[in-house]
């Protein structure tokens, strides 16, 4: 746990010091709770009409672990509806590792005879519905973060449901 936690910050740290500059906006760090939950750091600026939002996402799986990198549009047309909803939408990516002794392939599962380390490569889709918080810099959201991955040796996994919910706190 140690390890996992010294591997966040140091992302974090590293992120927070790629995007210092004066066009920097806010920065947020929460939790992801779903289908694969973890942690994120998030870094969002202005850019034309909508934020762009930068968010690392470190999740836990099958005794493995996998870093996310996604890039967030979020769009400014709810403000008549609220001036604190927001949908995005998104892509990225993830390469991780897991270790398991059965691997599902459409429909199917395959087992080994003890568990392997599996090495995973992935895409990854974003679209949630994001409620912010005016009086303390707490967000909520809710999302979907549908991904298609490699397994090495040789298995493609489609999850389109991977639902959470997220609460962040913006900084």
């Amino acid at each position: 746990m140690i390890r996992k936690f010294t591997l966040l910050l140091t992302l974090a740290l590293f992120i927070h010091a790629a995007y210092t500059s004066a066009q920097l906006t806010t920065r947020q760090a929460g939790f992801r709770a779903g289908y694969k939950s973890g942690l994120f750091y998030q870094v969002t600026k202005e850019q034309g009409n909508a934020e762009i939002a930068y968010q690392m996402l470190l999740t836990f799986k099958d005794d493995g672990v996998q870093f996310n990198g996604l890039r967030i549009v979020y769009e400014r047309s709810l403000d008549n509806l609220s001036p604190n909803l927001f949908f995005s939408w998104g892509y990225g990516g993830h390469v991780g590792f897991m270790y398991s002794d059965n691997v599902r392939f459409m429909g199917e599962d395959y087992y080994f005879y003890d568990e392997r380390f599996i090495p995973i490569l992935g895409i990854d889709g974003w679209a949630a519905a994001e409620y912010r918080i005016p009086d303390i810099p707490l967000i909520v959201n809710l999302n979907i973060k549908p991904y298609v991955e490699v397994a090495i040796p040789a298995f493609v996994r489609v999850v389109p449901w991977d639902f959470a919910i997220s609460v962040s706190y913006m900084f």
